[in-house]
């Protein structure tokens, strides 16, 4: 009874004491946390134990903002590594040709199911539900595509990352990286000043639609001039980068207007 109430507390509670007051495990995973503990031998087997395959792993996720969300104490089982994979005994137990296959590997990935992560950052959660979002609900990428829950760079876009604040991005979209001869300053603040990276309801994962995104940033006290030319005819025929004015909107090799 020891060890289940520790699972509980520390599945359930935990998170809760450490200030995340989104983190709340739904119906579905909850079951999935509680299957592996109610199978036969699963127990609690602590992080040393995982450190002695996973040693890398281990020592990146010493540093990681996961490793703090843990609750010292001898009645506490659920640590470190086991907070998000569950019990390990049974995986440790397996066979290590087991492990190495594509079968059940008797641990919870969440690489391969992003509930786990849903089960605190509920808002993200609800940003992949929007009309425009990453593919992660739909199981073509997974959250640790962009995040490495292990590591120090768990948050991309911010300034916890050694890496530029774009690298997440530039992994799949190697075209906006240049560097280009005309460069839309804009990036160097992030992709994240122009597009919602979860979830959006406008196209492209936008932050606001039509040139509504772009003044933003680029109005001044004698609008609708923009720079020195008047905009008042141009931005009544479409976005200042779908109406053939400024194509390349992440930077230009041609064009010192952001043209192709």
């Amino acid at each position: 009874m020891q060890i289940k109430s520790a699972v509980l507390i520390g599945f359930l509670i935990l998170p809760l004491a450490f200030g995340i007051s989104s983190c709340k495990y739904d119906e579905e995973t909850l079951q999935k946390v509680l299957e592996v503990h109610n199978m036969k031998g699963a127990e609690y087997v602590g992080m040393d134990t995982c450190a002695a395959c996973h040693e890398k792993e281990v020592k990146e996720f010493e540093l990681s903002t996961h490793s703090r969300i843990s609750i010292p104490g001898k009645d506490m089982a659920v640590q470190g590594c086991e907070l998000c994979h569950g019990p390990g005994s049974l995986h440790v137990d397996m066979d290590d040709k087991l492990k190495e296959s594509n079968q059940d590997k008797k641990i919870i990935n969440p690489r391969k199911d992003p509930s786990v992560c849903f089960a605190c950052h509920t808002d993200k959660k609800i940003e992949f539900n929007l009309p425009h979002h990453h593919p992660v609900l739909e199981g073509k990428m997974s959250c640790a595509d962009c995040h490495s829950p292990h590591g120090p760079e768990v948050r991309p876009w911010s300034s916890t990352t050694m890496e530029d604040v774009n690298e997440a991005c530039f992994k799949c979209h190697k075209e906006q990286r240049g560097p280009f001869v005309w460069e839309h300053e804009a990036l160097r603040e992030g992709c994240t000043t122009c597009h919602q990276v979860h979830g959006s309801i406008t196209d492209k994962m936008l932050i606001a639609r039509d040139s509504n995104l772009c003044l933003r940033c680029h109005t001044q006290d004698n609008f609708p001039f923009i720079g020195s030319s008047n905009h008042a005819t141009r931005l009544a025929q479409g976005t200042c980068f779908s109406a053939k004015c400024h194509t390349a909107v992440h930077g230009s090799n041609f064009d010192d207007h952001l043209r192709y």
